[in-house]
């Protein structure tokens, strides 16, 4: 039986049976790098038992890996943390296994390193999921046809920068999107590429927020057999939207290591398939769009400057729809006229009190939001006639019988100082507000915000707020 140090036995006595419920891949070893804990999602995993890792080193487990590709044993002995690391190896049955996992040093009373954990997930099925979606969207966008997308409003201001992507459409520039969840920025970016003269190539969608940061690479650019354990020849986003528009969506989802080859990519228009050694050309337009005010991704190190420069050649800033409220009443009847075949009776129009509700509302999830709570209230309805009986979600409350919500407004004396520092005091200070408006829920705190609860949550973190004590 290999050593266990006593603080580490002590431990696994008390957590052993909670990690068995986890149902994740989840590993520990010894400061000899033998393993001591190795429960059944990693058996599974690597195609052994838990009595034949149990107690063997780690390099025993995996006779074909060297000291300096596990993790584990890099953790064991320099005390590094991997947080979200990516790789891929063979297990013992020889099959490919992407693997995300996250490793971090154990250490004792006496500050020494008595182990490693790891914990992980199998990126596998994600990994084949990501290459039916890639040739999905080869043959999706092989097709000449492209349905037309319509933008709804009478807004002076949505006007003008419709005017503007039109005019940026007929120039061959890289283009910004900058507008909250919900305000349409896919719908502009169809329209720059259908104003432009790219209009019979290829559109394709990626939203970086979707994926793995670690899929974002081979989904953008492809990959060569051979380049990772189990990798085909595959082309990349890139490679099909050649001599047409690629829209990444959430950019600011995108890891700045990322960034960095995407940039590349704008300067010359070369890049390299993952695992390739041939330089590759695509003439493509880049469209890009992020729910994030750019400067502040720029300051938290999120969005690299020279890359938000090189984009924003063409920026279009989106306004929010509580920001337009007359289009409330347009947009309204457009959604009532586009759904009536989901339901059974003829609803026509909308009542003037039904109307009034939506226009008192603030919409954090913008045009959007509404079009759902649109198609809610038809189905719902259960007569013919105007629709009159409005079913909005627990985080859009009914205000009902025509009452107004009105908000405030407060004078803010701010003390002095250094503007980043009374910035990020003002930031924390609203989003506690925020949080104990929404008793303490993250969802309903984003809303209130109009911010997703990733960036919430990444708020909260950097802030120190603690979720159960708001001041």
């Amino acid at each position: 039986m290999s050593y266990i140090d006593p603080e580490l036995r002590r431990a696994l006595r008390m957590f052993s049976r909670f990690f068995d419920l986890i149902h994740q891949p989840l590993a520990i070893i010894n400061r000899h790098g033998e393993y001591v804990y190795y429960n059944q999602e990693s058996a599974d995993l690597d195609g052994y038992t838990i009595r034949q890792a149990l107690g063997r080193h780690m390099l025993d487990v995996y006779p074909k890996m060297k000291e300096e590709q596990s993790t584990m044993l890099q953790s064991l002995q320099h005390g590094v943390e991997y947080i979200g690391h990516y790789q891929v190896y063979y297990n013992a049955k020889g099959q490919a296994v992407d693997y995300q996992h996250t490793t971090a040093p154990l250490y004792g009373k006496d500050g020494s390193l008595i182990g490693v954990i790891e914990i992980g997930r199998d990126m596998s099925g994600v990994r084949r999921l990501q290459e039916q979606v890639v040739e999905l969207n080869q043959l999706l966008y092989s097709q000449q046809g492209q349905e037309r997308y319509q933008i709804i409003t009478d807004n002076p201001e949505m006007k003008a920068q419709i005017a503007k992507a039109k005019r940026l459409a007929l120039n061959n520039v890289p283009v910004m999107l900058v507008g909250e969840t919900g305000t349409g920025k896919e719908l502009f970016a169809r329209l720059i590429h259908r104003c432009s003269q790219r209009a019979e190539k290829p559109f394709i969608a990626l939203n970086c927020g979707a994926l793995p940061a670690t899929l974002i690479e081979s989904t953008l650019f492809g990959t060569v057999k051979g380049a990772f354990t189990g990798a085909e020849n595959s082309k990349g986003y890139l490679e099909l939207a050649h001599g047409g528009t690629l829209f990444l969506d959430e950019l600011n989802a995108m890891p700045v290591e990322m960034q960095s080859k995407l940039l590349r990519f704008l300067q010359d228009k070369t890049y390299w398939r993952l695992g390739g050694h041939q330089q590759l050309t695509s003439d493509v337009r880049i469209v890009a769009a992020m729910n994030e005010s750019p400067g502040l991704l720029i300051n938290q190190q999120r969005l690299r400057a020279d890359l938000f420069y090189r984009l924003g050649v063409g920026l279009l800033t989106l306004p929010s729809l509580s920001s337009r409220p007359d289009d409330i009443a347009l947009l309204t009847r457009h959604f009532i006229s586009k759904h009536q075949a989901l339901v059974s009776h003829d609803i026509q129009g909308i009542s003037e009190r039904a109307l009034s509700i939506l226009q008192q509302q603030s919409w954090p999830g913008n045009v959007r939001m509404l079009e759902n709570v649109i198609v809610r209230s038809m189905i719902m309805q259960e007569h013919d006639g105007p629709l009159d009986d409005l079913a909005f979600d627990e985080e859009l409350p009914d205000v009902g019988g025509g009452e107004v919500l009105a908000l405030q407004k407060q004078a803010v004396e701010l003390p002095h100082g250094e503007l980043n520092q009374l910035v990020e005091e003002y930031e924390r200070q609203l989003i506690v507000n925020a949080l104990n408006r929404s008793n303490g829920r993250v969802v309903g705190a984003a809303n209130y915000l109009r911010i997703s609860r990733t960036t919430l949550h990444y708020k909260i973190k950097k802030y120190g707020i603690r979720l159960g004590v708001m001041e």
